[in-house]
């Protein structure tokens, strides 16, 4: 089956849950999957690896002839070919679909882009009538909570965790991603209550899958202009703060805060960096990068959100 998102035509041998399928027949992507038993060529040497905030090892990447192997550990391995035109994946013995749905949509494919000659950053983002608003920071500062508070006030999604983009003319646009939220299960609570049929993201995570698609203009299917980032501050920074506090930064601060969430295949390919750091240097330049800090209460999101709705009115002169 062929489904649309991240700007690219995937072809998945298995179905996916909540994307939209795709009315093109050529695909930009293969996603093919191999046998468990199946043992792939046991790499020389890693060259990155990746740890969750316990300090537990979460990604692994290696390079092999022809691509790069990631392996989650204990969950699945990948091996990206041809130039990220094909993804075989190779899941451990009993790892529920939607797990490797999760690590393929959320984990793999934006890594792929960048492979692709593509960049996206680790960031989730909804629609404004001044252009699209991101969100980025580190994990559970509030980044799909906050979109999910904007979608509820009628502002249409485009993604959650992944913003992929695309330089068009002196506009950076954002590419959507596809029609789903993941929360935590207090804020899904808060946000949404009782209300829709929240799915298991993964079985290692207690995330939920707010599917929006049945919402109507709850999702925005077309390339839009990113006008603004903002950044958001630590939970523990923002536990020193009692009011939301909205501030400019710098052009240099602005493209470092680019380059700690862009997602980023391989550290040691000069080329690929160098590429990615130019795009950065563009972005920065067209697209105003704030630092938010507000204190950490579901009360207040409201409260946050209108603050950020009045800091966009510059946007409109």
């Amino acid at each position: 089956m062929l489904y649309q998102l991240y700007g690219l035509v995937i072809s998945n041998e298995e179905p996916f849950q909540g994307l939209i399928l795709s009315a093109k027949v050529k695909a930009d992507l293969w996603i093919r999957y191999l046998s468990p038993q199946k043992s792939l060529p046991s790499p020389s040497q890693w060259f990155m690896n990746w740890y969750l905030p316990g300090g537990e090892l979460w990604l692994s990447f290696a390079k092999m002839e022809g691509g790069y192997l990631l392996r989650f550990k204990e969950l699945a391995d990948f091996l990206l070919k041809d130039n990220g035109n094909e993804i075989f994946c190779m899941p451990v013995h009993k790892i529920p679909p939607d797990t490797i749905q999760h690590l393929i949509l959320d984990q793999v494919i934006p890594l792929v882009i960048n492979l692709k000659g593509g960049e996206a950053l680790h960031a989730s983002a909804v629609l404004t009538p001044q252009g699209v608003v991101a969100f980025t920071g580190t994990t559970g500062s509030g980044k799909s909570t906050l979109a999910g508070s904007f979608l509820l006030a009628g502002y249409s999604f485009l993604s959650d965790d992944c913003l992929a983009l695309l330089e068009n003319g002196e506009d950076i646009y954002s590419i959507p991603a596809y029609p789903g939220l993941r929360l935590w299960r207090d804020a899904q609570k808060c946000l949404f209550g009782d209300n829709g049929t929240p799915t298991a993201v993964a079985h290692y995570t207690d995330k939920r899958r707010v599917e929006i698609e049945k919402i109507t203009d709850a999702y925005c299917a077309e390339p839009q202009p990113l006008k603004r980032l903002y950044t958001i501050a630590d939970p523990s920074e923002a536990k020193e703060k009692a009011d939301i506090v909205i501030k400019p930064l710098s052009p240099r601060e602005s493209f470092m805060a680019l380059v700690r969430c862009a997602f980023r295949l391989d550290i040691t390919d000069h080329t690929m960096l160098k590429r990615q750091f130019h795009f950065l240097e563009r972005v920065a330049s067209r697209v105003s990068v704030r630092r938010l800090i507000f204190p950490r209460d579901f009360k207040l999101l409201p409260a946050v959100r209108e603050a950020i709705i009045n800091d966009l009115n510059d946007l409109d002169n």
